[in-house]
């Protein structure tokens, strides 16, 4: 184990269970914001196009929140064994994604992401692919990005951090509530697929054509 990541797991065993509210409050928006990002410029970069992903108007997607601020508080206590944290993390994530989904679809019949093409995927909704990287995300959040921002957060003055984290929290809480009611479902973020049936190892098209090319 090299001395930086000796040095990560020391610092999280020094701050295990010490969080204050504004700390979990800043942790989750970050993490939020983190996923909108990257969504954004993974869409930017598959398909060419700039959108708001995700239910929100605002930059943050909080199922990255959720994802993010839950790998935290739960897996650095085991942070001395990152293949666990990378096995949890996966099943944390992939969990949280799955109800999210179905939550979405029983509420609004749409789908905001969509994984029928993805190998090993359940309902579209979740895949082996995705959990992979879901995994390294928790550990990247555990080992590198909630230490980060743990030293920014406690290098702010309370009272600036406190007011920061208020007005944040409102802009949140008011987008949340407006997109309950009107969720974002432009062009390119969410779509009315088909229903899938369980598992599916390949997508079924994919065992079509490649029939038809066996039997020409």
């Amino acid at each position: 184990m090299t001395a930086v990541s000796r040095s990560v797991q020391r610092t999280h065993f020094d701050t295990v269970g010490r969080y204050t509210p504004c700390e979990i409050v800043g942790l989750f928006l970050a993490f939020s914001t983190a996923g909108w990002l990257w969504e954004v410029g993974l869409h930017l970069l598959l398909d060419g196009e700039l959108v708001n992903r995700g239910t929100m108007l605002g930059p943050w997607l909080p199922i990255y929140g959720v994802g993010g601020l839950l790998s935290v508080l739960l897996l650095e206590r085991i942070a001395a064994k990152p293949m666990l944290v990378f096995a949890l993390g996966a099943l944390l994530s992939t969990s949280i994604e799955f109800a999210a989904g179905k939550y979405l679809l029983a509420v609004y019949g749409l789908r905001w992401w969509d994984y029928s093409r993805y190998p090993l995927n359940i309902d579209g909704l979740i895949s082996l692919p995705t959990a992979l990287v879901f995994g390294l995300g928790c550990c990247a959040a555990v080992y590198l990005v909630a230490p980060l921002l743990l030293e920014g957060f406690r290098r702010m003055p309370r009272e600036v951090f406190g007011l920061l984290c208020t007005f944040l929290v409102a802009l949140f809480v008011l987008d949340f509530c407006a997109s309950t009611l009107h969720p974002n479902t432009g062009q390119g973020v969410a779509i009315r697929a088909p229903e899938q049936d369980g598992l599916q190892v390949i997508e079924p098209a994919r065992i079509d054509m490649l029939l038809y090319h066996l039997t020409k």
